[in-house]
């Protein structure tokens, strides 16, 4: 069950809209493509603590999805990290009303909460 989780967790936060003026756009996997694919700065976004923050706990849940032996606490900890980066995603939509970028959060919260409300459950 939890391998399930992590995966539509992986696969939620990845459909997470971003705007920022002046009229740009992406969902995350788009921002990650770009981020990847400009290797003249690559180690220069790495070095950026957001988008290395949510490379990291990324990895955590393809972690916790190929490895279903995968230490619970670990896996809960990337996941509350990666909830750090939606919540401020969340707090930005509010702030600047953007009702497509707080739509785009809610399943990635939603399923974080599942996720914790059954934590103990979770094998």
């Amino acid at each position: 069950m939890r391998r399930f989780l992590n995966f539509f967790l992986f696969l939620s936060f990845q459909i997470c809209y971003l705007e920022w003026p002046p009229h740009n756009s992406m969902f995350v996997f788009q921002a990650i493509f770009e981020i990847l694919s400009k290797t003249e700065n690559l180690i220069d976004n790495f070095t950026h603590p957001i988008i290395l923050l949510g490379l990291l706990t990324q990895l955590l849940l393809l972690l916790g999805v190929l490895n279903p032996k995968m230490n619970k606490k670990i896996n809960a900890i990337g996941i509350l990290l990666l909830s750090l980066l939606v919540l401020l995603f969340l707090l930005i939509s509010i702030l600047s009303l953007n009702l497509k970028m707080f739509i785009a959060t809610l399943p990635y919260l939603s399923i974080t909460i599942y996720f914790f409300w059954n934590y103990k459950k979770l094998k």
